[in-house]
């Protein structure tokens, strides 16, 4: 009897082994890329100083999650020239596209790599006012970048991103991501009388988990 005892269960821990379900794979909610020219040209035309320049065309609607332009409403940020907008708040002018989220932004000093939680603190959404990330068109330095004469073509002002500020939103349904703008031209060397800005090259890192507040 104890030798069949000793067999049965045996036999029961070779099942029990057989049927045991894997552990799987830890997922990785976290996701890294690189957009390259963008594209978000816009019509500008000078006005008599001290007027600001009338800048029209649609907005580009890009989504995190998808990864891409996409043309319905679950966008997370939007860019025209040098005017970035969330998918949150309200609309400051008539040609920016309608907000159905609750996305949000700031900017913050330091790299991609330090920059590793979100401060929600922080988060601002556009408002009836104006954007939440200053639209100065690189004049003032108060957003993203800068309105510079070229070291090769002096008589060419161009735009640059400040080096050091990283942009942290909050997605439309909630979510995190952070990019960092690294040129605004169709060139990698551009030439005032053959290319154009307006063409975001960007990073970005995107939290894909609901409620996750590090990259």
């Amino acid at each position: 009897m104890k030798t069949k005892l000793v067999l049965s269960m045996l036999t029961l821990a070779v099942v029990f082994t057989a049927c045991k379900k894997e552990s799987p794979e830890p997922i990785d909610t976290v996701i890294t890329a690189t957009i390259t020219e963008l594209d978000a040209q816009a019509s500008i035309t000078p006005n008599p100083p001290p007027a600001p320049p009338t800048i029209t065309g649609n907005y580009t609607k890009f989504s995190f999650s998808e990864g891409g332009v996409v043309d319905g409403d679950d966008w997370d940020v939007a860019f025209r020239s040098t005017s970035i907008i969330v998918n949150g708040g309200a609309s400051s002018d008539s040609s920016q596209p309608s907000r159905e989220g609750n996305a949000a932004v700031y900017i913050i000093d330091g790299t991609m790599a330090n920059i590793a939680s979100i401060d929600t603190s922080l988060l601002a959404q556009d408002s009836q006012n104006g954007t939440a990330i200053i639209d100065d068109m690189g004049y003032m330095e108060m957003g993203w970048c800068v309105y510079d004469k070229d070291p090769v073509s002096p008589t060419w002002h161009k735009i640059s991103p400040i080096a050091g500020k990283i942009l942290v939103f909050r997605t439309h349904d909630n979510k995190y991501a952070k990019i960092e703008i690294t040129y605004f031209y169709d060139s990698p060397n551009p030439n005032f009388m053959t290319d154009y800005g307006g063409f975001y090259t960007f990073n970005y890192v995107y939290q894909s988990e609901k409620g996750a507040l590090t990259f």
